[in-house]
């Protein structure tokens, strides 16, 4: 009499899964990053796991786009706002396909590093038990991080992200932003661009150091190479500030000197430099020449934080009538617990429609309430402003785009924050 094979228990296929992950880490090391989805499979076939495919959202968020396997046949790329993988990237949550004719299961798991949504991982399983899940929700972790890892070293990534050419000043501004979202237990920022393949002279920044966030804005003169020349020196010379113990006044004098040294006062940018204190709440910030930002609380714009404004960045003393040789003053305002301040460039508000109805603060304010309350996350919200600002103007902007959404959300909303 021939016995049937004893199926593994819950505790020996959860060994599996630990001592697979355990040597994908240890081959992830030498792993060429089109490889990932077909070693995963590899290792992950003992407990389930029949195929993989990674996708990555497209820059504009509008795609997910199939990292080519090992034989390197395309797959068709799939919109976010209308399929299962695109809803698993905008509701980061994981969605379940019907099974097919055999019982074999398709599911999409979002993609993440860290809080920052990269695509989604779609894995063909033989069954959707809370154990299963529980492995591919591993499994999809491991992906985000050798991703991650390997973008760095090579274009494959970038390629697969790419829907059209790029131009040069974008592909200087983007090497030097940092990615489009972050989050701790005490703030989340998220942040948003366009046009995406042609930006100019605008740019963001942040970078947490202990319990200080700084968050920067940039809006360059100009849609040329110029411009983008600008903004990243503005940014390189804001963090070499920032790295060397420098606060928000000598951010700005530094920044003011670079940009007038490179470009004599024919070309400057606007900025606005701001702290977050995130055990505090303590709100810093220094306007040059740019729109103030937004005070959201409990789902109400309270107020525009408008000071008034220093020069913008790189013009010139001389041609004007203010004391620029003492320090700019900094501005000050305490937050309270699930405040949220909405940072932009002009091109947000200033973009008209076919009637030459301009975007606005109001409708710019009332956009981000309305889906925050839907319970949107700050990327998928900003994912969406994007789009309803290019639709705005039929698709054709007249200027850059770009908003950066900062939520304060202390863990203890009971903690005494001595203001």
């Amino acid at each position: 009499m021939t016995s049937t094979p004893r199926r593994p228990d819950i505790d020996e296929m959860d060994g599996m899964v630990g001592k697979a992950i355990a040597e994908l880490l240890s081959r992830a090391h030498l792993l060429r990053p089109g490889a990932v989805a077909d070693t995963l499979v590899e290792y992950a076939r003992p407990f389930g796991v029949q195929g993989a495919t990674i996708y990555l959202a497209d820059l504009g968020r509008q795609y997910l786009r199939a990292i080519p396997g090992a034989d390197g046949s395309p797959l068709p790329e799939l919109p976010i706002d209308s399929t299962l993988a695109g809803r698993a990237f905008r509701t980061i949550e994981i969605q379940y396909g019907a099974p097919d004719p055999v019982g074999r299961h398709h599911i999409w798991l979002p993609l993440m590093d860290g809080t920052e949504r990269l695509g989604v991982l779609e894995l063909v399983v033989g069954d959707v038990s809370e154990a299963m899940i529980g492995r591919c929700r591993a499994l999809a972790s491991f992906a985000g991080l050798v991703v991650v890892s390997k973008s760095a070293y090579s274009d494959a990534h970038a390629q697969v992200r790419r829907t059209q050419p790029m131009a040069l000043q974008a592909e200087m501004v983007w090497a030097f932003m940092a990615p489009p979202t972050f989050a701790t237990d005490d703030v989340i920022i998220a942040a948003a661009i366009e046009p995406v393949y042609g930006v100019g002279g605008d740019a963001y920044d942040y970078a947490l150091l202990g319990d200080n966030l700084h968050v920067a804005v940039f809006d360059a003169v100009g849609h040329d190479l110029p411009a983008g020349l600008i903004a990243s020196v503005a940014m390189a010379s804001c963090r070499n500030t920032r790295r060397a113990g420098g606060d928000l006044p000598e951010l700005v004098a530094r920044a003011d000197h670079a940009i007038a040294g490179q470009f004599g006062g024919s070309r400057f940018a606007t900025a606005l430099l701001c702290d977050l204190d995130v055990t505090t709440g303590r709100f810093r910030w220094i306007a040059c020449g740019h729109p103030p930002p937004l005070l959201i609380r409990d789902n109400k714009v309270i107020k525009e934080l408008f000071r008034r404004p220093r020069l913008p960045l790189g013009l010139p003393e001389d041609r004007h009538d203010l004391d620029l040789a003492a320090p700019p003053p900094v501005h000050t305002e305490h937050l309270q617990p699930g405040d949220r301040l909405l940072l932009y460039t002009d091109g947000v508000v200033e973009g008209r429609a076919a009637d030459g109805t301009q975007f606005g603060v109001r409708r710019l304010g009332d956009f981000v309430i309305r889906h925050s309350a839907a319970g949107m996350p700050a990327s998928e919200t900003l994912r969406r402003l994007n789009r309803a600002i290019l639709d705005f103007q039929h698709g054709r902007l007249a200027d850059d785009a770009t908003t950066v959404l900062v939520e304060w959300r202390p863990d203890d909303p009971q903690r005494q924050y001595g203001f």
